[in-house]
This record gives structure tokens, C-alpha cells and sequence, in this order.
């Protein structure tokens, strides 16, 4: 029976104006311990699927089957199968997580390279679906290292109009993390656009179908509306380069506004609703925030399949989470989920109760205490711009009041980044362990020193890396006010504290962040910003900060 909101949904649509290839068939390597690893996939259709996992290269010339038994099976042209030496997994796969799982393998061992493929159990003449032309592979953390590498980037949005710019960015970063044998990739926020390019905005597709969408019910709403975020996702993962990094290094990831919409989380809900509004209509705030909340709804269900279903677990709508590497411990914020511009005082806007309260206990836990370097992955940068014009330019009227308001800086936020910065000065301070926070959003690269009086033994930095593929500045003005050095507001009867800029660059660009621990001896920390040295296609190593 046709589906009578198919015209509403871009499933496959054929108008949908992608200017690059889409997503069919990939895989992404998620959240790796010393012995588990997570592998997410996507198929082109429904079926049953059995991913191997085998310690050599698996050879794609022989054909896979999976026995009555339940073995998998490889067979050389005529000759007798053989039993596959390795694990395998299988189970189904539909239109219900649009085509995409996450395999769980257990019972690895650290420190060891693996390598995968997956396979359609049907009969068919190609059987393979994932693996069949490169070797896919990863690494299990090892149980401890002298030497970690972390690649990192943010934003992610190459098309403009009929063109798509930039991706030779994430070529040069596919062979940096080879060249440098990288651990694993953060990827810090805004992954992909729904909002970046007007031809492919889905805020657009709903404003320009705003009567038909106000005519469903709250499920059928959300039923189109997840269509479209799912069709963001395979408009902007299908680069063959950004799929090699994901498929072959342990990706962790967060979302940032452009996963849901611009600003999110940073109007009132006067704001919010005008951004539905047309210039033929009378506003209706009912009607308007009943579609937005519906459009974050689906963006949720949308991100979970595609980036939160292959980091560590979580409870349900949590979205923050923590993991190690080594003995290298990482707590990652959820800026957006729970953010709230208009919540009332004294509650959290940005982070939330609970996030608050699982952070803090997880700066007690000897985990994060023994760490070498701890870093926190906060999608917006701690500082970037000058709190003149974060709190005196608040003015819609600019075009980016919600850009300011994301801000830590915002006067909406500054209790919130008092309680930030108290908590991680006085860990720096008493364990005398450096602490980075790692940023992107606005467009830049740059990296801060952060002090504050009294606390001598603290070291703790900023760096952001923003945007390895879109370095337009979300509103003209943020350019001219990073300031090299500057006092942070912490209200009255605080510690003065201080930032220096080490580095900034405004074009393309990523970072990888490499930790050395010596016996006995301070972690070595040292941040290499790599970006476009303004040649076709050209990516240099811009500079090499040394942090600790």
C-alpha cells in the first residue's frame, strides 16, 4: 500500500539537489576498549547481514555464506568452503533505523589490529557489502602506552550551491592520522548541515510545506520530518575520503546545533517560533513550536542512529558520556540536548542537572585523577570572543543573537562556566594535571592558555578546530574580537583569570593532539594545527603548539 505521506518524505527523492555522491553501504568504527569494539553500518536494502571479524585481511575474492549450522562459510571458486577463522555476527537490518546497526564484538585483545567486513546472507551474486574493495580495519585500545595521537575536527558543511569545497581536507586528514598512527578521532559538533546550503535546508522543506505538515498528527510530523534528517546524514556522509577516516579509525562523536537547527537551544520560545514564521502569514507561536519540537524529536531519533548509537553507552535522552584510551581519560558535553536559553534562574542552561552531577563525580574517580592529561570535549569553545560584544551586541536585529548566546561567555551562561572553570582549575591545581578543553563551532582554529591567580600548579588550555570543511564565521563581527590576551568574567569575589592566545587561523583546518607520558616525568603535550595554506589543494602543518 503506497505510503500517503511519501510525497512529504525525501527518502530517495530523485529532486533532492545533492551536488556529491550519497551514503548507500559503510561502516564506521565507534567506541573501542582493550577488548570490545562497536561497528556501525549501513546497507543499501533490508536483509539479514554477518559481519566478520578476523586478526588477518580478509580476502573479498571468496564468496561468504553462512551454513545451516550458523557458521560462516568461504568458499574458492568450486572448491569445498572452509570454516571462517574468526568471530562473525549477524542479525536483520530495515527501514526502521534506516538500514544502519551497530555490531558489538567481544572478547578482543588491546593493543591488536582487526580486520572486518560484512556480507549479505542472502544468495545473490555479490554477497559482500562492506569491505569488498579496501580492508577495513581498527585498533583495540591498548592496555597502556607511552604515546597517544587524536585527531580532531568539526563542521562539516563543503556545499555551496552546486559545488562542493573542501574535501580535499579530509584526504590530507586520512593521511596524517595514517602518517602519525593515530589512536582515534573526536569529531566535536556539527558533523553535518540541515540548515547549511538553502537548497539543501530541511527548515526550508518545512516552511515551504508548512500547511501540509500542520495537517498530521504529532507521529506523522515526526515520520516525514525523520526522513529528512536521515537524508541530511546520506547527502553529507557519502564522501569516499570522510568515509575512510570513519571506517578505519575509532570515531567519538557529539552533536552541536546544525544537527537539529542553527542556534538551538539559544532563542526564547518567541524567537524560535519567528523562525517559522513566512511573510505571508500571521504568526501562530502554537503552531510553530509544535513543529519545531517536532523537528527536534526526529533529530534526536536521527542522531541516535547515526552518531550516538557507536559511542559508549548511555541512558536514554543522555548524551554526554566519558571514556578512556589507555590511561587517557575524556568526558564529552552534550551542549544541545538540554540546552535552554529561557529556563529559569537558577537552573542549568546549558549542560542540565544531571550532566553537571555526572561530570563532577566523574573528576573524583581515580580513573580521571591517574590520567596524564585529562580532556573535555566542549563543542563550544570556552573562549573565543570578547564578552563586550557577547553581552552588549545581543540583538537579533544582527542576525546572530542565537551565535552569541552560545556562547560560555553569554551572560546567560556565566554561572554556568564559573561552576566550569572552579571545577576544572581546582583538579588542575591539586593533581597537577593539564586539562584541555577541545572545541569547534566557530569557524576557526586557535588555541588559549588559561590561568588563574593562585593556582600555579594548574595548567589548562583551549583548543578549537573549526571547521575542517565550511570556515565561514558565523556572523562577521566574531572575526575581529578574539583577542589575544583578556581577563574571563567569573563574578565578584572570584580568582582572576587570564587567557592568552597561542595560535589562531581562520580557514579550514584540524588538529591532532599528541600525548607522551614518560616514566616519572609530566605528560608531554603538543597540538599540531594542520589547514589550507591558500594553494589548490594544499594543506600544511600551520603550527605546532607545545602545551605541556
Amino acid at each position: 500500500m503506497p505510503d500517503p505521506l511519501s510525497k512529504l518524505k525525501f527518502y530517495d527523492k530523485e529532486d533532492r539537489p545533492w551536488p556529491s555522491n550519497r551514503l548507500t553501504s559503510s561502516a564506521i568504527v565507534g567506541h573501542v576498549t582493550t577488548t570490545t569494539a562497536r561497528i556501525w553500518v549501513r546497507v543499501h536494502k533490508p536483509g539479514t547481514y554477518c559481519l566478520i571479524v578476523s586478526e588477518t585481511e580478509i580476502d573479498s575474492k571468496l564468496r561468504p555464506a553462512v551454513s545451516p549450522a550458523g557458521k560462516v562459510m568461504l568458499r574458492e571458486g568450486q572448491l569445498r568452503p572452509q570454516p571462517f577463522r574468526g568471530q562473525s555476527h549477524c542479525k536483520k537490518l530495515d527501514y526502521s533505523t534506516d538500514l544502519t546497526s551497530v555490531f558489538w564484538i567481544r572478547k578482543l585483545n588491546a593493543g591488536k589490529r582487526y580486520y572486518y567486513a560484512l556480507f549479505d546472507c542472502a544468495d545473490r551474486d555479490e554477497p559482500w557489502e562492506i569491505g569488498r574493495d579496501y580492508p577495513h580495519c581498527f585498533r583495540t585500545a591498548p592496555s597502556r602506552s607511552e604515546n597517544v595521537t587524536i585527531g580532531l575536527y568539526s563542521c562539516h558543511m563543503p556545499f555551496k550551491g552546486k559545488n562542493v569545497l573542501n574535501m580535499n581536507m579530509w584526504q590530507s586528514f586520512m593521511e596524517l592520522l595514517e602518517d602519525t598512527d593515530a589512536d582515534f578521532t573526536i569529531g566535536c559538533g556539527d558533523q553535518v548541515y540541515t540548515d547549511g546550503d538553502k537548497r539543501l535546508s530541511i527548515w526550508a522543506w518545512l516552511k515551504s510545506h508548512k500547511d501540509e505538515m500542520l495537517a498530521l498528527s504529532d507521529d506523522e510530523q515526526q515520520d516525514v520530518m525523520l526522513s529528512w534528517y536521515r537524508d541530511i546524514y546520506r547527502g553529507y556522509w557519502g564522501d569516499e575520503w570522510l568515509r575512510k577516516v570513519f571506517r578505519n579509525y575509532p570515531s567519538y562523536m557529539i552533536w552541536d546545533d546544525h544537527e537539529i537547527m542553527d542556534g538551538w537551544g539559544s532563542y526564547t520560545q518567541k524567537e524560535l517560533s519567528q523562525e517559522l514564521d513566512t511573510i505571508w502569514e500571521w504568526e501562530n507561536e502554537k503552531q510553530n513550536l509544535r513543529l519545531a519540537n517536532n523537528m527536534f524529536e526526529a533529530a534526536k531519533k536521527a542522531y541516535g542512529e547515526y552518531q550516538h548509537s557507536h559511542n559508549p553507552d548511555t541512558d536514554e535522552n543522555q548524551w554526554d558520556y566519558s571514556f578512556s584510551w589507555s590511561q587517557l581519560a575524556c568526558f564529552v558535553f552534550d551542549m544541545r540536548g538540554h540546552r535552554r536559553y529561557d529556563r529559569r534562574p537558577g537552573r542549568s542552561k546549558i549542560l542540565g542537572d544531571d550532566q553537571w552531577d555526572r561530570f563532577e563525580n566523574w573528576l573524583k574517580k581515580p580513573q580521571t585523577i591517574n590520567s596524564p592529561a585529562v580532556l573535555i570535549v566542549s563543542p563550544v569553545p570556552v573562549v573565543h570572543v570578547s564578552s563586550f560584544i557577547t553581552n552588549t551586541l545581543d540583538l537579533p536585529a544582527l542576525g546572530i543573537a542565537d551565535d552569541l548566546r552560545d556562547e560560555w561567555e553569554h551572560h546567560s551562561n556565566r554561572d554556568g562556566r564559573k561552576r566550569l572553570l572552579k571545577n576544572v582549575f581546582d583538579f588542575s591545581q591539586r593533581y597537577k594535571k593539564p586539562v584541555l578543553f577541545l572545541s569547534g563551532d566557530v569557524h576557526l582554529g586557535a588555541a588559549f592558555k588559561l590561568q588563574r591567580e593562585g593556582m600555579t600548579n594548574a595548567k589548562v588550555f583551549q583548543l578549537t578546530s573549526s571547521a575542517i570543511t565550511y570556515a565561514k564565521s558565523p556572523g562577521k563581527l566574531l572575526k575581529l574580537v578574539v583577542r589575544n590576551r583578556g581577563t574571563i568574567d567569573v563574578g565578584a569575589n572570584n580568582p582572576r583569570t587570564s587567557f592568552e592566545r597561542l595560535h589562531l587561523f581562520e580557514d579550514n583546518n584540524f588538529g591532532l593532539i599528541h600525548v607522551r607520558k614518560k616514566p616519572r616525568k609530566p605528560a608531554e603535550i603538543m597540538w599540531d594545527l594542520y589547514g589550507s595554506s591558500g594553494e589548490e589543494d594544499q594543506v600544511i602543518r600551520l603550527k605546532r603548539v607545545r602545551l605541556a
